[in-house]
């Protein structure tokens, strides 16, 4: 590693670290002033109030790394044109894009950290802040409990079914409609019910129509019969999966990326579209790029002025830039979710856009 990127990695991290503190600090008392009449009115013990406020600090240096990156590069742009530092490199034959490689190196290491705590670290301290607010001071996360299931669809070989809902924990379900396949997946037997009770390796249908499928495939004569009956026992036919309450209820946040993804196959294989959790995997995978997508925007920026300038200069635009590139990523994310855009467009449509809004800017520095 040159002198010259040894000092500059250095200014930056250094000036990083400022304002990842800063940045925390100011989060940390707002979120405390905030919550703490909610602790003090649910009598939270003190240790779970720590407890939750220390489990909340890596998800928030995830969000706060970009911002900070972005500050920092601003503020350490603005230090060496105010030192005239930045002319004496282009005077000594060093070019602005080979400042730029240092800073950029140092965004791919940090993009590395982000990937690893959002994987390693905050699911398991999310679960714990989840477990203190939404558990002891909301009251909405008690233990074994499981909510009831809406449009609920699941299949096999020879059979297809849905579910208007379903109660795990009563075995039950409404607006039941069962499709059953012949050997050649033809449809032989259609029944739709009120209710559905699963019981004793079987399921007890209630509220009953039946239509009963007669005649060959493609034979023109092939008819139907309809019948009603109050009641219908079923034998050898199984409940949905266990847990499909809680896959579907899971937070994405307690989870790496390989549970999440399993988590998705899981719900998909039991006929969900878990089109939030999708847009979550792919959201795991382009928000450690957000870090290195600000450098490429704020280096050209900070590259403007070679000489001269303060630092109240960088940290400006830095934080106007940053509410901009997260109001758009989670708008980004709104629309994905609300199925408007494919998981994948959704969590890097923002990142390619920012990424090429760098490139424009720096096709205009001065070399």
């Amino acid at each position: 590693m040159s002198v010259i990127t040894r000092y500059l990695v250095s200014l930056f991290l250094r000036n990083m670290f400022l304002c990842l503190m800063g940045f925390l600090t100011l989060f940390l008392v707002v979120d405390f002033i905030e919550k703490i009449s909610d602790f003090m009115t649910h009598e939270i013990p003190v240790v779970n109030i720590l407890t939750y406020f220390a489990a909340q600090i890596p998800n928030i240096i995830i969000l706060l790394i970009p911002v900070a990156s972005l500050a920092a590069i601003l503020i350490t742009l603005m230090l060496l044109a105010r030192n005239s530092e930045i002319v004496a490199f282009k005077g000594s034959g060093v070019s602005l894009w080979r400042l730029s490689i240092p800073f950029l190196g140092t965004g791919l290491v940090l993009c590395g950290l982000v990937f690893v705590l959002g994987n390693l670290v905050t699911p398991t301290t999310n679960a714990i802040a989840n477990e203190i607010w939404e558990g002891q001071v909301r009251g909405r996360r008690p233990e074994n409990s499981m909510q009831v299931i809406q449009d609920v669809w699941t299949r096999d070989i020879r059979l297809i079914e849905h579910f208007n809902s379903y109660d795990e924990t009563k075995s039950m379900a409404e607006g039941v409609s069962i499709l059953l396949m012949d050997e050649d997946l033809f449809l032989k037997r259609r029944l739709e019910a009120e209710v559905a009770y699963f019981q004793d390796g079987g399921v007890l249908l209630e509220g009953v129509q039946v239509k009963d499928y007669h005649g060959l495939k493609g034979d023109d004569d092939r008819y139907f019969t309809f019948q009603r009956l109050e009641r219908l026992f079923l034998e050898d036919f199984p409940a949905p999966a266990p847990g499909l309450g809680s896959q579907s209820e899971t937070n994405s946040d307690e989870l790496d990326f390989r549970a999440l993804r399993e988590n998705i196959r899981l719900l998909q294989k039991e006929g969900f579209y878990p089109v939030h959790q999708m847009v979550d995997l792919q959201f795991k995978f382009s928000r450690p790029f957000i870090t290195l997508i600000m450098l490429m925007v704020g280096i050209p920026i900070g590259f403007w002025r070679e000489k001269g300038g303060s630092v109240a200069m960088g940290l400006v635009p830095g934080l106007i830039l940053s509410f901009i590139y997260l109001v758009t990523l989670e708008f980004s994310r709104t629309i994905g979710y609300a199925g408007f855009l494919p998981p994948f467009l959704s969590a890097w449509l923002p990142n390619c856009f920012f990424l090429l809004l760098g490139l424009y800017l720096f096709s205009y520095v001065r070399q």
